[in-house]
């Protein structure tokens, strides 16, 4: 039948199911039929979704784990550059002389600075015998509260610095460790250590004492991420190499730090900074062994996990721990 107009009748009455079954009718409805959906989810559509979240999940974790270490890696960098500026600060200001290691109460005679406190990274002065490292009152923010003072009053780079968060590394994980005993303290803040070729130490013919005696200055390793047990990092950082006569061998004494993975940072003495992405998987091994509750493994001697003296790192810290044996 063709209606006025000439369309057939048929096709209108097609357009007009069409839009009562797409178009809500505008007879009054209550809310919740509204809302109400035509049909539930089936089971396998609930399964398929979570499946797909899963997958994404497991992609999406690792890569936001490697961006967090990525993170504390660019920040302890920026520390290493800031520490690397007060070293060259410091030794413009003390005519060309190296920071004079801090020496325990009862060493050689004259040299103690602080005489009531240990030495602490080659740097600066800490007593871990008493409260808050040791014995009634020891905390987490009492130790911290503590530290903080310490590294800013009895820090020979402290008043180039003024800041003591530029020698903590966010991601030390044994800031996050309690607070136990002995070699196993475990809690620590300072994340750094003077490495000892440039200690200027009297009578240690492997050490520098005045910068214009080091040949390679961007070749020279000033400071060192440290993870010792011990609630500080104790001493500076002890690594040698037998030279200059071949074959030139590198000798791993205190524990390189992973706080970033397979990735350490370093300074160096023409205040540049630089990470290193270890090759030897049992320099990795040992520092994430120094920072379980409990552990006391604070050198390599100590530890099951010795890396390779001759391995494919060794190359690189003979060319880096410059010393007078080794330039």
């Amino acid at each position: 039948m063709i209606i006025p107009g000439g369309v057939r009748k048929e096709y209108v009455e097609t357009f007009k199911q069409i839009v009562d079954r797409f178009v809500p009718s505008a007879a009054p409805v209550s809310k919740r039929s509204f809302l109400k959906p035509d049909r539930a989810f089936t089971l396998i559509e609930l399964l398929v979704v979570i499946a797909i979240i899963a997958i994404l999940a497991a992609m999406l974790l690792p890569v936001l784990a490697k961006s967090k270490l990525k993170a504390t890696e660019s920040a302890c960098l920026n520390n290493q550059k800031e520490m690397g500026l007060a070293f060259t600060m410091y030794v413009n200001d003390n005519n060309d002389n190296l920071v004079q290691s801090h020496v325990i109460s009862g060493g050689q005679p004259g040299a103690p600075i602080w005489p009531a406190m240990d030495d602490a990274g080659g740097f600066w002065g800490i007593n871990p015998k008493l409260p808050p490292l040791s014995g009634a009152g020891a905390s987490q923010g009492t130790a911290l509260a503590d530290d903080e003072n310490e590294l800013i009053t009895n820090n020979l780079l402290g008043q180039y610095t003024r800041n003591p968060e530029v020698f903590h590394c966010p991601g030390d994980a044994r800031f996050n460790l309690p607070i136990g005993s002995g070699n196993a303290i475990g809690w620590a803040f300072d994340s750094y250590a003077l490495s000892e070729n440039v200690e200027s130490c009297q009578g240690f013919t492997e050490s520098f004492s005045k910068v214009s005696q080091i040949r390679r200055v961007s070749d020279c390793i000033i400071f060192v991420e440290q993870s010792d047990t011990r609630g500080f990092n104790q001493d500076t950082f002890a690594m040698s190499v037998n030279g200059p006569l071949p074959p030139i061998t590198f000798n791993f004494v205190d524990i390189f730090a992973t706080y970033h993975g397979d990735v350490g940072t370093f300074a160096f003495a023409d205040g540049h900074a630089e990470p290193r992405t270890w090759l030897d998987p049992a320099i990795r091994a040992a520092g994430t062994s120094t920072l379980g509750i409990g552990s006391s493994i604070y050198d390599y001697q100590l530890s099951p996990n010795k890396p390779d003296p001759s391995g494919h790192d060794a190359p690189w810290l003979i060319q880096h721990c410059v010393a007078p044996n080794n330039q």
